[in-house]
């Protein structure tokens, strides 16, 4: 992320983003909207000749991301100070996707699918022939077109509806009399708009948009109408009640059940009970859902249609002083795709555009203040006027989620989210931000104290500072004090060996062996992608060699089609057949934007490029490592969504390791190892500036809080007057009068983090915690092994199955969180 403004995610797991689909999990039955090589890599194969696919069906063939920018926010929390990370995630990671990932059951002979516990007849040609529904382990994503998505969905939900309204009338107080009714058809309606949600964010297109907006009321109906079925939840109420058949459950599904309860409370079951206005209440409450699907998908294509719109054409190279010569390559290109110029990066023209890959590395480096001052005001203007206005959107989504609460008997939105978090209550995150804040507060003005001195003396440069100075000065002092430059590091940071280093910590901690599976067996197994240099990758268990998980990765920006920012996402999820006993094995999309490799030579990576890639990872662990059987709850879903982090920010730790470091960190020329001095830069960066980046993102949370608990639509505040309200207790370096950054706050209005950003760095003091454990096993390497297993085994096994309270007291040994892990991480406070 950037100076004083913004900075980009994660992923959030729940990461995780989705466009255009907003869906009502039939398991957790709560609204979600979640969600994230290259030719030169050096791929470790698998072990012999023979791919195993687990549970895999033959499918019938058809025939035939970044540093946040102002105004960009943050979709996960930055760890080495600004510019903060790019993350699981950027604004696109945020879009309305769903939680809500997994497989197609097993299409047999007959044209009929089983279910676990249920099967039906799917006799519409659509399930044979159309991509989006025929297939099971590995969509076929190279048959995948636009025109395919309506007719699945359209086959797919009446088919769905016409037999959950025929299950529903004999529904029993069972496991297998609910759950065993549903999943099958949660699975199938979850493994389209998967792939859907997916193929939206990375092979973006006008007809794929528009598609994608003409299933979105048919998700959002068929997912009303299952989690507000009055037979449904009267079962699973009984099936609490009756201590014989409710002992007889094992704790994962009590807690499946319990959460399936309460989500259907929050869908609205309620209104369809007998009583006063119940009936007017259920109409209102469902137009509210459908209305807020459409507006966060509104949101999300206004702001990525103004952030492709702008471009800033320049033809004088003394106007870019200070660009590092990646940045002028990657901008001539960007001015040659814009029909400017033949991308010539020493004539020009060069276009600087707002994508993140352009956009931060050129507000850190460019050294034209008035230049700055122009990209950056673009940035925080945007999708703020005409058409493209995401201001009445927000007020409109602000003004329906008040509404939605009240009609759920909550005093606020906030209150209605938090009731389903870990943190259970407003006044707790509140209260955890205010304590961060506090902590930091006394250090971000030292920073930014230091910073001005720094940037008078040392600089010649105007004070007091602007937002489009910070991002700038930050960076010069980091190069004096550090002496390097983040372009002369990423000089010893080739992609292929960063990749290498990532699967052998993975190896080395939890016990598991990565490899990236040849082009031909891909080809033998029929395996496609959308995109050439998208890779596929097997996890086995280094001890058995047993098949755990697969996932594509997804490494590069491609602006034209693709969303920035990174994440993680559920392509499909583990489950077991109560039946057969088959495993069907996870599988996971990585994706993330760095920039792609120029002129033949391999793609370095820019130390948040390694971070993020780290933290993606890290959700991808969660998923794919789960052992949790229940599709329900295993992997990331179900888990809380401000716990779900701390998987993924628990693995950048290992990225400023030294044993790590030294071993990714060699020349891409000449493979000589990257020198002390600039690893001794890398590991303090982490804490350079901390004060500044953690008081950003308080901002951020304490803003989105406010905004779903206080905030009255149509009052005497606009929510501009609110963020600059509330500025003036977390910015320490004033914005603009004309900033609108919220209009560019995905996180909150595109994406699944309203009244929920405060979870990042709610998680970050549990993964913090996490890593602490590490630490005090010291330089023991068997004890670092004994946690890390301890930790595959619990964190990463456990999945949303079990209460995250449980999960921690099992893996720490205690209750609570050490709040001081993070703020000593930080070097907030000094080390003992």
């Amino acid at each position: 992320m950037t100076a004083e403004a913004v900075t980009v995610h994660r992923s959030p797991f729940h990461g995780f983003p989705r466009k255009g689909i907003r869906f009502f999990s039939l398991t957790f039955f709560s609204p979600t909207t979640t969600t994230r090589c290259c030719a030169h890599s050096h791929p470790r194969q698998p072990q012999g000749s023979e791919l195993v696919f687990p549970q895999e069906s033959p499918r019938q063939q058809p025939q035939q991301q970044q540093e946040p920018s102002p105004g960009q926010p943050l979709l996960r929390s930055p760890v080495s100070g600004p510019p903060t990370q790019l993350q699981r995630h950027s604004e696109a990671v945020l879009v309305v996707l769903t939680r809500i990932r997994r497989a197609l059951a097993t299409i047999a002979d007959n044209v009929t699918i089983k279910g676990a516990s249920a099967s039906y007849p799917k006799t519409n040609p659509e399930f044979t022939t159309n991509p989006i529904l025929n297939w099971h382990t590995f969509p076929n994503f190279a048959a995948i077109k636009a025109e395919h998505v309506v007719p699945a969905i359209e086959v797919l939900t009446k088919q769905i509806e016409a037999t959950f309204q025929e299950r529903s009338k004999r529904m029993t107080p069972t496991w297998e009399g609910t759950m065993g009714l549903t999943q099958d058809l949660e699975d199938d309606l979850e493994r389209a708009s998967g792939v859907i949600s997916h193929f939206s964010r990375v092979k973006d297109s006008p007809e794929f948009r528009k598609a994608v907006e003409a299933i979105q009321p048919m998700i959002v109906a068929i997912s009303l109408k299952m989690g507000q079925s009055l037979e449904l939840y009267d079962a699973l109420v009984k099936m609490v009640d009756n201590k014989e058949t409710w002992n007889s459950l094992d704790k994962e599904q009590q807690r499946i059940v319990e959460k399936s309860i309460q989500g259907m409370k929050l869908s609205g079951v309620a209104f369809g009970l007998v009583g006063e206005g119940n009936a007017e209440k259920q109409k209102r409450f469902n137009e509210i859902q459908g209305k807020l699907a459409q507006l966060s998908l509104k949101f999300s294509n206004n702001l990525q249609d103004e952030t492709k719109a702008f471009a800033k054409i320049v033809t004088d190279r003394t106007e870019l002083e200070g660009c590092p010569e990646s940045l002028m390559k990657a901008m001539a290109k960007n001015a040659q795709s814009r029909g400017h110029g033949d991308g010539n990066a020493e004539t020009g023209p060069w276009a600087v555009t707002l994508d993140s890959p352009t956009y931060v590395p050129f507000i850190m480096n460019c050294k034209n203040r008035d230049l700055r001052e122009t990209m950056y005001r673009a940035i925080v203007t945007r999708a703020s006027k005409g058409e493209k206005d995401n201001e009445p959107v927000i007020d409109e989504i602000l003004s329906l989620r008040q509404e939605e609460a009240g009609l759920l008997g909550f005093s606020s939105y906030g209150a209605l989210s938090l009731s389903k978090k870990m943190a259970s209550d407003v006044g707790t995150a509140s209260d955890v931000l205010e304590r961060l804040y506090k902590a930091t507060l006394p250090a971000a003005k030292k920073e930014l104290a230091e910073l001005t001195e720094f940037a008078q003396q040392q600089l010649g440069h105007p004070t007091p500072l602007r937002p489009w100075d910070t991002g700038f000065v930050e960076e010069e002092y980091r190069k004096d004090r550090f002496k390097y430059s983040a372009d002369q590091i990423s000089e010893y940071l080739p992609y292929p060996r960063v990749m290498d280093t990532l699967f052998e910590v993975a190896r080395d901690s939890f016990g598991i062996d990565v490899s990236e599976m040849s082009v031909a067996d891909q080809n033998k197994a029929g395996l496609t992608t959308w995109n050439k240099d998208v890779k596929i990758y097997q996890i086995k268990d280094d001890a058995s060699k047993k098949v755990l998980a697969y996932f594509y990765g997804d490494f590069y920006s491609r602006s034209e089609e693709k969303l920035s920012g990174a994440w993680m996402d559920i392509c499909v999820t583990r489950m077991k057949d109560p039946i057969s006993g088959d495993v069907r094995v996870p599988v996971a999309y990585l994706v993330c934007n760095q920039p792609p490799p120029l002129s033949g030579a391999e793609s370095l990576m820019k130390f948040q490029d390694v971070t993020t890639l780290f933290h993606e990872f890290g959700h991808g662990l969660q998923h794919m490592l789960t052992t949790v059987d229940y599709p329900q709850a295993s992997g990331i879903k179900g888990v809380e969504w401000d716990f779900v982090e701390v998987a993924s920010q628990f693995m950048e730790n290992f990225a400023y390791e030294d044993k790590w470091l030294s071993r990714m960190a060699k020349h891409h020329k000449t493979s000589e190892p990257m020198p002390s001095e600039m690893k001794e830069t890398v590991k303090k960066s982490k804490q350079c500036l901390a004060g500044l980046a953690m008081l950003r993102q308080l901002h951020f949370a304490m803003l989105d809080l406010e905004l779903h608990t206080q905030y009255k639509p149509k009052g005497a505040e606009s929510v501009f007057d609110v963020d600059r309200r509330m500025g003036e207790k977390t910015r320490l370096v004033a914005s603009i009068p004309e900033d609108r950054f919220l209009c560019g706050f995905s996180h909150i209005f595109g994406g699944g983090y309203a009244a929920g950003y405060y979870s990042y760095k709610f998680s970050e003091l549990y993964s913090a915690d996490a890593y602490a454990a590490f630490e005090e096993q010291g330089s023991s390497v068997d004890g670092r092994k004994r946690i890390g297993r301890k930790y595959r085994d619990t964190v990463l096994a456990y999945g949303g199955a079990t209460d995250p309270k449980e999960v921690w007291r099992e893996f720490r040994g205690r209750d609570g969180v050490e709040v001081d892990a993070l703020l000593r991480h930080s070097g907030l406070i000094a080390s003992p």
